[in-house]
């Protein structure tokens, strides 16, 4: 099944923005504890803080408490965070509140002689650190307090509550009244819910807003690229006879490489198509004149008969116009099977036993005035990297030149050698050799030495070799004749894999 096509800007806004929403969920999730913990501390010192105001006002005489307790009552309804919730209880009597506000069960209104029943409630302060008795600063104020403040959880006409709660003597009076400041916990949960919703807001806006200027980051950020592919389209439409890609020096550095590599691969593919027509085109031509040959010897037969002094002469010379159709043939197809670089395994073999076996066959093929020797410098397996068959074929390759160009009566030599750098075999003869101004042209394909006596050829033989040894990492030279005359071939192959 075929899949639709991505796009790139798509995938990297995505690749931000994941991320980005799982940074801004969790910036909520902490939010949201936080809140939660800030909100549960603000209103829980709230009610503390007001139930010891309004617990000083009753430790006042009772003139100045009638003066007082509406003042704080005021105050308290009046803060940023009011409290509305309150009751004073001496007994089972109300005082003043909400008579729905009772006091803890464990109250009486005469003193057992006991402290602080429950633990007062203390909170952390960070910045400084006064020094306080059960929650007062001055030790007077908290001289009738038999309970220091407290929080409770409790229940509030039908709704849970929060419930500071403070039990002291009122100056003047010999009972205890039970003072008590509450909230509701749905209003805090309320304001938490409404500040949470503002938080998610926020991150949904800074999420989507983030969204948008990073499409559009990445829309500037993948214009050179947009650009290089508008230059291969066009060129793709109106194909120029060499094509390279071109980047402003302002552009991405990150560029840079692509587009040297890209116009790396244009050159050699330029040279390839190239070569190619070369290689086509001496093809055909070096195959025109065997077929020619051939055709004008049949056109002879047809002519004259086979019987007559033409057609047997005609009859001689068309084999060899075959035979050497076949030998360029042949030699096409060695070449293009030794540049095909796909499938070579390479691995250690035994270079001294291949070229032994190939000098035995070819001294079996070779003219008897042609003499052919072996030998090598090293005692064992001479071990080299490549291919046996692919070895084999360029050590005979290089072999039948030597016998095919050499002098009548002359000799070959294969030897064997081995140094630091690898293995080394080296085809040497006495022959007339190749000067030193054609032995970089010999390696041209289809290049013959010109207004040389020697048998034709097809001008493959060397550019075989070349790229034989080049598939299996090899290098070959040619040098002068050991014996000082004639032609030396060397070909140094690897001694690891690489």
């Amino acid at each position: 099944m075929r899949q639709s096509p991505h796009s790139l800007r798509l995938r990297l806004t995505g690749a931000v923005l994941m991320p980005l929403a799982a940074l801004v969920l969790l910036f909520c999730v902490i939010t949201a504890l936080v809140t939660h913990d800030t909100e549960a501390n603000t209103v829980d010192r709230v009610l503390i803080g007001s139930v010891r105001t309004l617990s000083l006002a009753y430790n006042n005489p009772a003139a100045d408490r009638e003066r007082l307790v509406p003042l704080v009552i005021h105050l308290l309804r009046r803060r940023a965070r009011p409290v509305v919730l309150y009751s004073v209880y001496r007994g089972q009597t109300l005082i003043a509140g909400d008579p729905a506000l009772l006091p803890p069960a464990d109250y009486s209104a005469t003193w057992d002689g006991m402290l602080d029943r429950h633990k007062p409630t203390t909170f952390v302060n960070a910045y400084r650190e006064n020094r306080m008795v059960r929650g007062y600063l001055d030790p007077a104020d908290a001289r009738q307090v038999t309970q220091a403040a407290y929080l409770r959880s409790g229940t509030l006409h039908g709704k849970p509550a929060r419930i500071a709660t403070e039990i002291r003597r009122a100056q003047g009076d010999t009972e205890l009244i039970a003072i008590q400041v509450a909230d509701y916990m749905d209003d805090r949960a309320a304001y938490e819910r409404t500040f949470l919703q503002q938080v998610v807001l926020a991150g949904l806006a800074a999420l989507i807003l983030t969204g948008m200027l990073f499409w559009w980051a990445i829309e500037w950020g993948l214009r050179p690229l947009v650009d290089l592919t508008q230059q291969v389209d066009m060129a793709r439409r109106d194909a120029p006879a060499t094509f390279r890609l071109e980047t402003p020096e302002t552009g991405p550095v990150e560029m840079q490489p692509f587009v040297a590599a890209f116009n790396g691969l244009m050159a050699r593919l330029e040279r390839a198509t190239e070569s190619l027509r070369q290689f086509t085109s001496n093809a055909s031509h070096q195959m025109r004149t065997p077929l020619a040959v051939a055709r004008v010897q049949l056109d002879v037969l047809d002519r004259y008969g086979p019987t007559s002094p033409q057609g047997k002469a005609a009859l001689q010379d068309i084999p060899h116009a075959i035979d050497s159709l076949e030998q360029l043939l042949r030699q096409l197809i060695a070449l293009a099977r030794s540049e095909d670089q796909i499938g070579t395994q390479l691995r250690p073999f035994d270079l001294a036993e291949v070229a032994a076996t190939v000098t035995g066959e070819r001294a079996a093929q070779a003219p008897a005035d042609i003499d052919i020797g072996y030998d090598k410098s090293v005692e064992g397996p001479v071990m080299a990297v490549g291919q046996p068959t692919l070895a084999a074929e360029l050590i005979g390759n290089l072999l039948d030149n030597a016998i095919r160009y050499n002098r009548p009566g002359g000799s070959v030599s294969v030897h064997v050698d081995r140094d630091e750098e690898g293995a080394i075999v080296a085809i040497d003869d006495d022959g007339p050799g190749i000067s030193a101004a054609d032995r970089e042209k010999v390696w041209e394909r289809f290049y013959r030495i010109p207004n040389r006596k020697a048998p034709a050829g097809t001008g493959l033989g060397l550019p075989i070799a070349r790229a034989i040894a080049e598939r299996m990492g090899a290098t070959i030279s040619l040098e002068d004749g050991r014996s000082g005359k004639g032609l030396c071939a060397i070909v140094r192959f690897r001694s690891d894999i690489a």
